[in-house]
């Protein structure tokens, strides 16, 4: 699977339309062989859904959690 990296230069908004159009031949090859495999297209979608809001919550976590870290690795005075 191929996608396509950013454009050199591009401003934030149109970084993230970039994005999906990169994206959007690969998740749709995902769900066609999530459906191929029996699942009903709403089910997937609804899975892509959850799992990319789960990556985004993980990814918060995950900086709040190093964030707290560096906090009881400062010295103390």
């Amino acid at each position: 699977m191929h996608i396509p990296p950013p454009p050199i230069v591009c401003d934030a908004e149109d970084r993230i339309l970039q994005c999906e159009q990169a994206l959007e031949i690969a998740i749709q090859d995902i769900v066609s062989a999530a459906v191929t495999a029996g699942w009903q297209k709403d089910e997937v979608l609804v899975a892509i859904t959850n799992l990319s809001d789960n990556l985004m919550l993980a990814d918060s976590m995950d900086l709040t959690l190093n964030e707290l870290l560096k906090t009881f690795r400062r010295p103390r005075r």
